[in-house]
């Protein structure tokens, strides 16, 4: 219980730091690094701890990209290699905004709400929020199963069909994304985009997802059919 209010404390203090943060470049790429390297920096590239900070020779104030050198590898490098912030120039302190309205709102927060509170196009906002979100997923392999009561289902996801081309299919004979679904009861929740909705698909991903203790709930689709065999029930 004490590390946990511990780490509770924690988190309040960097929630409670991220308003500043959010107004200001220097300060944003300062938080990052605190919370990458903690007290010690070291080289995103390979990871020795002999590194610098790269200045203005002028000013002596730090380098306007916030680069850091490596006197290992040679190579020069900022907070963002080597992660979801990568390849994007995007400032950081609309990254570090993304994250603080997605961790303080309690129904989530839309990316036409980044936009407009950060001054980006609304392409930058999705961009922010589906990178933030990979973050924030568990690697493969290292989730847990879903257990108890679990149920399963399919949808088709895209727009309608264009009027004149002779495609206005519906259902499963779609030819829409097709989604598959998987929700354990009051907890976890596995969603993912599937080639098809076959038996074949669909019961390779409940066996990758869920426990074999898990009760299984689904329709009357027939790729279904077979899985009080693998588990609890169905």
């Amino acid at each position: 219980m004490k590390v946990e209010h511990n780490a509770n404390l924690e988190a309040s203090e960097v929630i409670g730091e991220m308003p500043a943060v959010c107004a200001d470049e220097t300060l944003a790429f300062e938080f990052f690094e605190k919370q990458m390297w903690g007290d010690t920096p070291r080289c995103a590239h390979c990871g020795d701890k002999n590194v610098y900070q790269m200045r203005d020779l002028k000013t002596g104030q730090r380098n306007k990209r916030f680069l850091w050198r490596c006197h290992a590898c040679k190579k020069q490098f900022t907070v963002r290699v080597g992660t979801v912030l990568e390849e994007s120039r995007i400032p950081l302190r609309h990254w570090a905004y993304a994250m603080w309205r997605m961790s303080t709102s309690k129904k989530g927060v839309a990316a036409l709400e980044i936009k407009r509170h950060c001054q980006i196009t609304y392409r930058a906002a999705l961009f922010l929020l589906h990178r933030i979100r990979f973050a924030m997923t568990p690697a493969d392999g290292t989730a847990a199963k879903l257990k108890g009561a679990v149920e399963c289902d399919e949808t088709y996801v895209g727009g309608k069909p264009r009027h004149g081309t002779g495609k206005h299919k519906t259902g499963r004979g779609t030819e829409k994304v097709p989604v598959f679904g998987m929700v354990e009861n009051g907890g976890s929740i596995k969603r993912m985009v599937v080639a098809d909705v076959s038996g074949k698909t669909l019961k390779a991903a409940i066996r990758e997802h869920v426990d074999k203790s898990a009760v299984i709930m689904t329709d009357e689709w027939p790729s279904y059919r077979g899985l009080h065999k693998e588990f609890a029930g169905h």
